[in-house]
């Protein structure tokens, strides 16, 4: 009796621990995506901006979007060991600022429906495919998610 008990807590606690070590990519999956008419997929931006902590706004005279970070973090965007020591030297010598862990490549990204130029930070960037409307939602690929709304991990 007592291995059957023993067998279950195991088990309990190998779920557990996986889906802690996977929660990141459990959001991830989450996005809504559909794809364009080239065929290359895209994702949900009100979800993609909710989830990495920026807020967004709708232009309807310029059919844009603005996207603003907001520091806010999703608690399954970084685990206790990714953490940087407040000791920690940078490479120029200075101290890390516990406030500059994680931070997105932009804080401020704004975006025209139908237009393959977007503004990251005031520079001029070009993505592979337009931003589209679909369903009343708009629509991103996923480069500008990794590339310029999520944040990178500090090293360690």
């Amino acid at each position: 009796m007592m291995k059957a008990n023993k067998g279950k807590t195991l088990m309990m606690m190998a779920v557990l621990m996986l889906s802690l070590a996977f929660s990141g990519f459990a959001h991830a999956a989450a996005l809504k995506t559909m794809k364009s008419d080239s065929g290359m997929e895209l994702f949900h931006l009100r979800q993609a901006s909710e989830m990495y902590g920026y807020s967004i706004e709708w232009n309807d005279l310029e059919r844009s979007v603005t996207l603003v970070y907001m520091d806010k973090m999703d608690d399954s965007m970084m685990g206790d060991d990714t953490m940087m020591k407040d000791d920690k030297m940078m490479d120029d010598g200075s101290m890390m600022k516990d406030d500059k862990m994680l931070m997105p490549a932009g804080k401020m990204i704004k975006l025209w429906i139908d237009s393959k130029e977007i503004m990251i930070d005031g520079m001029k960037v070009t993505l592979d495919t337009a931003p589209a409307i679909y369903d009343g939602s708009t629509y991103v690929v996923e480069a500008l998610i990794t590339q310029y709304m999520k944040p990178a991990m500090a090293m360690n």
